[in-house]
């Protein structure tokens, strides 16, 4: 069963794999639920304890009011699972939303956090102009007005086509998000910036990078790579902003890999 717990916002916690081994803890992009590490869970759990967690009014992390947050808060929130489940010290890794999550983590509190992977992860995230349009779109119609746009930006052409049962899961998962949700999230993005943060992180760090990521082609990840001393990249060829559904085996492979390198910085 999930475990249920509180920081400033009940949170739906789900663990998997053996608790015996080292703690890696996985921070959702915006409009997603436990459901998206999914197709990586495999091979993760293989060689780590892993924990996940529904953001703030996402999945069963529900509770009212949906107000506004920031992702220092979401940060907080990471924080009181790691407290929760009695974790001194994890491996933490965010995608989009959650990459800049993990990174303020990482940051805030050095200490807790052994090694960072950031999938889809830069300074910040979209354009104003196109977090307003975004917001326009959901206030107007809901998860439907943007479900088909966000196609193209999160896929590549030839995934879609390749795998379109992973499509459509992806699709309904944003579908049933609530829109109030989604727009507090994406409030905290259109907000953030780790140009403070960024060069407070000690922990070895792998930044995964879509090659045709369109999100990021305003704010590149190799800014954070100049930040963060000894990170590292990975580039994905033909993937976009969701890089780790287009390829999940072998980035989970690749992240299983990085956790056990001794010669991470």
């Amino acid at each position: 069963m999930p475990i249920v717990l509180s920081s400033a916002y009940p949170l739906n916690v789900v663990t998997t794999g053996d608790d015996r081994r080292r703690p890696l803890l996985l921070i959702n992009p915006l409009g997603t639920t436990v459901d998206f590490w999914e197709p990586m869970l495999p091979e993760l759990e293989e060689r780590n304890w892993v924990i996940r967690f529904d953001l703030r009014g996402h999945g069963l992390s529900v509770g009212e009011p949906i107000l506004p947050y920031t992702v220092g808060e979401l940060a907080d929130d990471a924080l009181a699972v790691l407290d929760a489940l009695e974790i001194p010290r994890a491996n933490v890794m965010g995608s989009s939303l959650g990459g800049l999550v993990a990174t303020t983590l990482a940051a805030a509190v050095p200490d807790r956090v052994e090694r960072l992977i950031l999938a889809a992860t830069a300074m910040r995230i979209g354009t104003e102009s196109w977090w307003a349009e975004t917001v326009r779109r959901v206030e107007e119609f809901g998860m439907a007005g943007i479900v088909d746009h966000l196609d193209s930006v999160f896929f590549s052409e030839a995934w879609q086509h390749t795998v379109p049962d992973r499509r459509e899961s992806a699709r309904a998962m944003l579908l049933d998000i609530d829109p109030a949700a989604y727009l507090a999230g994406a409030e905290a993005l259109r907000n953030a910036d780790l140009d403070d943060v960024a060069h407070h992180v000690r922990a070895s760090t792998l930044v995964i990078v879509g090659e045709d990521d369109p999100v990021l082609r305003h704010s590149p990840a190799t800014d954070l790579l100049d930040l963060i001393d000894g990170s590292e990249a990975v580039n994905v060829s033909g993937a976009k902003h969701r890089v780790l559904l287009e390829q999940p085996e072998l980035l989970a492979q690749v992240v299983n890999e990085f956790l056990v390198d001794p010669d991470a910085h």
